[in-house]
């Protein structure tokens, strides 16, 4: 297992332990505690302590946090954006966070604005690429952070690997959040971020039944991330 790692990591464990404590800290704290559940359509948003939680984690990040109903592991109802269905795979595709795509060969994978998250991209011994972009919190419609691995193993299915990448920010993750999802630690105890990337390494490899030396984890800067 290869690991690349920048010093911009200590940073990004710095503002995700901030917005975990904040999450946990909501979670615990009784009648405003997180729920596994979100509003309904018409409900207030601020009337959900978990609603309230999150708001004030994507104040953090900057960025869309997802409330919807927990699913269980891998279960998500009908299509998800990004996600190729029969038919030939593309030769370009943007996969954008909490979605799945495949590019076929000399393809190309683009995970756009990639500040928190991690991204998985999967070569395939016949040049296509399979990839998933891992936010630390769901986008309403798509996957949460443990979803998007067991998903790129279903579309891999039994093709041949040659290697996995997997890049973004490192320190903002606890490997634990690729086994269950920020959302679902409804008691306050959500793990602190680790930066560890030998711990996201053997997460990844495990999940996606390889072994260790084919993944290789890389701390990256922020932005656009191509493969």
């Amino acid at each position: 297992m290869k690991f690349v790692v920048s010093g911009r990591c200590v940073g990004r464990v710095g503002l995700a332990v901030g917005a975990v404590l904040v999450l946990a800290a909501c979670a615990a704290g009784g009648g405003d505690g997180a729920t596994a559940h979100g509003p309904a359509p018409t409900e207030a948003v601020d009337s959900v302590g978990s609603v309230r939680a999150v708001s004030a984690v994507r104040a953090a990040f900057g960025k869309a946090v997802g409330t919807e109903d927990i699913t269980g592991l891998g279960a998500v109802s009908g299509p998800v954006a990004g996600v190729r269905q029969a038919g030939a795979p593309a030769t370009a595709l943007s996969i954008t966070e909490g979605e799945v795509g495949e590019v076929g060969p000399h393809g190309t994978i683009t995970y756009p604005s990639v500040t928190s998250c991690l991204v998985v991209t999967v070569y395939l011994r016949d040049g296509g690429k399979v990839g998933g972009h891992v936010s630390l919190f769901q986008v309403p419609g798509k996957y949460y952070s443990d979803e998007v691995l067991p998903a790129i193993r279903r579309a891999v299915g039994g093709r041949r690997v040659a290697a996995v990448d997997v890049s973004g920010a490192v320190g903002a993750w606890n490997p634990s959040y690729l086994r269950k999802a920020i959302e679902r630690y409804t008691d306050g105890s959500v793990p602190e971020p680790t930066g560890d990337a030998k711990g996201i390494g053997d997460v990844v490899a495990k999940i996606l039944g390889r072994q260790g030396k084919e993944v290789t984890v890389r701390d990256m800067p922020d932005g656009d991330i191509t493969r």
